[in-house]
C-alpha cells in the first residue's frame, strides 16, 4: 500500500489529452488547451455608461441645483448609432447607454442630474473628464491574454470570449470513459431487484458523477467470472481513455479484478492506498488507457472515485492541479482516526460567522450519508483522530 499523498502525486503525473479546436459556444465545461488572447477591443469604441448628456466637462464645472448651467441640445445618439455633430462649448448631445461618445465631449452627465426643456438642457451637477465613459478596450484590449491554459470554461468565460471576438478556442479533448461493474449479485439500473440481488448503485452513482463533469460514460455489468472479465475488458483497453471497474479488488474467492488486470498485462501504478474508506483502489495503465479498479462497497467506491479517479479524469481533461481545490473548516464534532491511515468522513459544510464549519454525518446509514453530504472531511494519516474545534481539510463534492 502507498499513502494517499503518494497516490495523488501519481495522478498529477497524468498528461492532458491532446488539444482540439472547437467553436467557443460549444466549449462549456472544457479546459483551455492554450492561453487565449483577445481578438477585438471591448468596447470597440469609447461609449457611455449611462443615459444622459454628453458634455464638455469644463462647461459645467460649477453647476449645482442652486446654480444650474444651461446647455444647447444639438442632437441625440443611441447605442449602435453615430453622431456627426462636433459638440462645441455650451452645447450637449442627448446620449444613451452604450452609445459612442461624440467628438468634442469628454464626460457624460447622468439624466438624474439634468432636465430638458425643448432644446435647452439644465445641468445640476458637474461631471469631471471621463465621467460615465467606458474607454475603448477598457474591458478587453486586442492581444491581451484573457484566459490561461488549464482554465475550465464556465458560462461567464464564454461571455468573455464573445466580447473579445474569439469564436474558436483550443481545448483539451474530453476523455472517453467506461464503467465496468462486476458482481453476480448485481442488478442493472433498468432491471427489477429480486430476492438475493442488489442494485448496481455504484454504477448509477459513477454514471451521474461522469455526467456532472460533462462526460457521457458507457457502462457494462459483468458477472463474477475471471475469463469473462478478461474477455470483456480486453477490447476496452486502448479504446477508452479511462476505465473504471467496480468491485473485485480485495481477497475474496470471487475477487477477480486485480488478477484479470495482471493477465491482461496492465502495468500497475499503485495497488491499494492507505485511506479509509477506499483502501482497495488500484491504478494501472496500458495502451493509453488509465484503469482505476475501485472497491465494491458503496462508500469505498465513492470515496476512491472522488479522491483519486475523478482527479485523474480532470487531469486528462486539462486541469492543472485537481487537488488544489480544497477548503479548511472547523470540525463541529470529534472524529476517530487511525495513525498511519488517512481517514475520510462524509460531512455538511456550514458557517459560524466568518468561520466555515463542518458537521460529520456519522449517525446516518452509509447510503444516506453519501446522499446528504456536500463534502468529505480528510483526517491526515499523521494523526490518530481529530478533536472538535480543530481545523481540517475539506473537499466539496457538490
Amino acid at each position: 500500500m502507498i499513502s494517499l499523498a503518494r497516490a495523488r502525486s501519481c495522478i498529477n503525473r497524468f498528461h492532458p489529452l491532446g488539444p482540439v479546436t472547437v467553436s467557443s459556444d460549444k466549449a462549456l465545461g472544457l479546459f483551455c488547451g492554450s492561453d487565449i488572447a483577445a481578438e477585438a477591443d471591448c468596447p470597440s469604441i469609447a461609449s457611455s455608461l449611462k443615459d444622459g448628456f454628453a458634455v464638455h466637462s469644463a462647461d459645467i464645472v460649477h453647476a449645482s441645483r442652486n446654480h444650474p448651467v444651461q446647455l444647447a441640445l444639438v442632437g441625440t445618439v443611441t447605442a449602435g448609432g453615430q453622431s456627426t455633430a462636433r459638440v462645441r462649448a455650451g452645447q450637449t448631445i442627448r446620449i444613451m447607454t452604450g452609445a459612442p461618445i461624440p467628438e468634442g465631449t469628454d464626460a457624460v452627465l447622468a439624466s438624474e442630474f439634468a432636465s430638458q426643456e425643448g432644446t435647452t438642457v439644465h445641468a445640476f451637477a458637474d461631471a469631471h473628464p471621463g465621467r460615465n465613459i467606458l474607454d475603448r478596450g477598457s474591458d478587453v484590449a486586442v492581444g491581451d491574454t484573457i484566459l490561461a491554459r488549464g482554465t475550465r470554461l464556465f458560462p461567464a468565460h464564454l461571455g468573455l470570449l464573445a466580447a473579445a471576438g474569439v469564436t474558436r478556442v483550443a481545448v483539451y479533448k474530453k476523455p472517453k470513459v467506461i464503467i465496468v461493474a462486476t458482481g453476480s449479485e448485481l442488478v442493472a439500473p433498468d432491471e427489477r431487484i429480486t430476492p438475493g440481488k442488489i442494485a448496481a448503485s455504484n454504477l448509477a452513482t459513477l454514471l451521474a458523477e461522469a455526467q456532472s463533469l460533462g462526460l457521457e460514460a458507457d457502462w457494462l455489468l459483468i458477472r463474477d467470472n475471471l475469463s469473462q472479465l478478461q474477455k470483456t475488458v480486453a477490447p476496452l483497453i486502448g479504446s477508452y481513455d479511462v476505465i473504471l471497474t467496480c468491485g473485485g479488488v480485495l481477497d475474496g474467492d470471487k475477487d477477480f479484478t486485480v488478477r484479470a488486470m495482471e493477465e491482461l498485462g496492465v502495468e500497475p501504478i499503485f495497488h491499494r492506498v492507505r485511506v479509509g474508506p477506499g483502501k482497495g483502489v488500484c491504478l494501472g495503465t496500458k495502451d493509453n488507457s488509465s484503469i482505476f479498479n475501485l472497491p465494491g462497497g458503496p462508500p469505498s467506491n465513492h470515496v476512491a472515485y472522488l479522491l483519486l479517479a475523478k482527479a485523474g479524469i480532470l487531469r486528462l481533461c486539462g486541469a492543472m492541479d485537481p487537488f488544489a481545490d480544497y477548503l479548511m473548516a472547523r470540525l463541529n464534532e470529534s472524529l476517530p482516526g487511525q495513525q498511519g491511515w488517512t481517514q475520510v468522513f462524509y460531512g455538511n459544510l456550514d458557517r459560524d460567522g466568518e468561520q466555515r464549519t463542518v458537521t460529520p454525518l456519522i449517525r446516518c446509514s452509509r447510503l444516506q450519508a453519501m446522499a446528504e453530504a456536500d463534502c468529505l472531511i480528510e483526517i491526515p494519516e499523521e494523526y490518530p483522530g481529530a478533536d472538535a474545534g480543530t481545523i481540517q481539510k475539506i473537499w466539496k463534492i457538490r
